[in-house]
């Protein structure tokens, strides 16, 4: 058991964390959960919160053959113990997919470069790094993955029933809606961001790329009202009264 893990534990117990953290890869995740405001508020999907130690130890197992970390933290809502969640709220960060995985490119350039991936763990141009989405799409336990996970948005939010169960803001309105959220001085630190070739998402794409991930995160744009320079419009907790262009500004 990791310190992070315990302290998340004895908040819990305590009554003192009121949250659960769904921590989708690549949405302001490390932000959150290391935020100095938020560290003891809310707790993420640690093993304890796991809805079985058989589903850790399983996940643990298969990701160590795969010579992947176990990425525990990224589970989804349907992997937690619900008798937990009935005194936790869960919530979580919603992302524009376009710019989702240009950000999981970006950040697998900068891994690579500083030696935390091999050079072979990923693609070097964009186009050929969207084809792995058909090798690593579909792979058990890889929604817990960043840069090889390819799972839909939409799987980490849902209930056993596939109904959304989760409060759900945007990135590209964390300032302003997670400091209304959990009624914060300021905005939180912005952590892990990936600066390899930080230029405009939308330049990365072309008309048969924009199209290959509007397939692929059907399901996404379908719930949350994505446009290809937009920010979610549907099932969101707030609403953007003048909705403006997804210029993310956070790699």
């Amino acid at each position: 058991m990791t310190l992070r893990e315990l302290r998340a534990i004895v908040n819990f117990r305590l009554g003192i964390a009121t949250h659960l953290f769904i921590h989708i890869p690549k949405n302001a995740g490390v932000a959150v959960r290391k935020s100095p405001m938020l560290i003891n508020r809310l707790v993420s999907a640690e093993p304890y919160f796991h809805k079985s130690r058989a589903y850790s130890r399983e996940l643990a197992d298969y990701m160590r053959e795969q010579g992947e970390h176990h990425g525990f933290q990224h589970a989804r809502l349907r992997d937690l113990d619900q008798t937990k969640l009935a005194r936790l709220q869960p919530v979580a960060i919603i992302r524009n997919p376009w710019a989702r995985v240009v950000s999981r490119f970006r950040f697998a350039q900068t891994a690579k470069k500083t030696g935390t991936a091999t050079q072979t763990y990923s693609a070097d141009r964009f186009e050929a790094f969207l084809e792995e989405r058909h090798e690593f799409g579909n792979k058990p336990f890889y929604w817990h993955r960043a840069i090889r996970g390819w799972y839909p948005q939409i799987d980490y939010v849902t209930d056993a029933e596939m109904n959304i169960a989760v409060d759900l803001l945007r990135q590209e309105e964390i300032d302003v809606e997670i400091q209304r959220y959990f009624d914060l001085p300021g905005p939180i630190r912005k952590r892990n961001v990936s600066h390899a070739g930080a230029e405009d998402y939308r330049n990365y794409y072309t008309p048969k790329t924009i199209q290959s991930v509007a397939d692929w995160y059907r399901r996404d744009i379908e719930a949350f009202g994505f446009d290809f320079d937009s920010s979610a419009t549907k099932n969101m907790l707030y609403q953007i009264e003048n909705e403006r262009s997804c210029l993310d500004p956070t790699p």
